[in-house]
């Protein structure tokens, strides 16, 4: 299979209005709250063609969506697009992995009607370091707004996400990344050292999705919007970096 990127998660648990504060801080443009029929609720980061989406659970305890309660908090969810969820799930399954059969849900858009998705999940593993799925966008016109897509900050797309410890060939496996996007495998002595101090804002649990990079033209300006909302932030020569310590993710903006 050809992989292109549909989204990339961060997982916020209980604490999504944090996560909606900082990320505005930082210069992000969210969409409205969402609120899924599986029970969990969402704000996106959206680009043309994928997104950055914040998950978490509502603060009421009214549902409680099992996946999201058992999953680290922050960089959590990889998810690839797919134009035919059954034909995925089969292709998946001929190839060896083990998957869930295509689901539906959806979730309000106000004003105007429901965002409708089928997803198909790899069953976790020690392989994979975070959740790995697959999304197929019914309503796509509710979701990838123009709107949405323009942010303070400049940022126009997600670039990678850093993966440390897990299992390279098992994703090799899966098939080609499609231009655009990349993982960016380590071993945790090699994450430390391309993320500097800020590395140590991320826990040391393996495997695991630690970071993202997200491009903009104006990164230099980023490490400003950082100190602004109190984060630890390093701006180098070609980049800045930004932790998330209650996220416990590191975002690296670059040009």
């Amino acid at each position: 299979m050809t992989l292109a990127l549909d989204h990339l998660v961060i997982n916020t648990r209980f604490d999504t209005d944090a996560a909606q504060t900082l990320f505005a801080e930082l210069g992000f443009t969210l969409t409205p709250r969402g609120y899924h029929t599986l029970g969990s609720i969402n704000h996106a980061i959206m680009f043309d063609g994928h997104y950055l989406e914040l998950i978490g659970l509502p603060l009421d305890g009214a549902t409680i969506r099992e996946e999201i309660a058992a999953s680290p908090l922050g960089a959590d969810g990889l998810v690839y697009r797919s134009n035919d969820p059954q034909r995925t799930f089969d292709a998946l399954h001929a190839a060896g992995f083990d998957a869930t059969p295509p689901q539906h849900f959806s979730r309000p858009v106000t004003g105007l009607g429901d965002a409708r998705f089928v997803t198909v999940r790899l069953k976790p593993g020690p392989a994979w370091g975070g959740r790995v799925y697959f999304c197929q966008h019914l309503t796509p016109e509710f979701v990838f707004r123009d709107e949405w897509k323009v942010h303070g900050n400049g940022a126009y797309a997600l670039d990678a996400l850093h993966v440390v410890d897990a299992d390279r060939d098992a994703y090799a496996r899966l098939g080609e990344a499609s231009e655009g996007f990349r993982l960016a495998f380590w071993d945790r002595a090699r994450f430390d050292a391309y993320f500097g101090t800020l590395a140590s804002h991320v826990t040391r649990r393996s495997p695991r999705f630690a970071a993202m990079t997200v491009r903009t033209p104006r990164w230099s300006e980023v490490a400003m919007l950082a100190s602004a909302a109190g984060l630890p932030a390093a701006q180098e020569d070609d980049r800045t970096l930004v932790a998330l310590p209650a996220f416990d993710t590191v975002l690296e903006f670059i040009r």
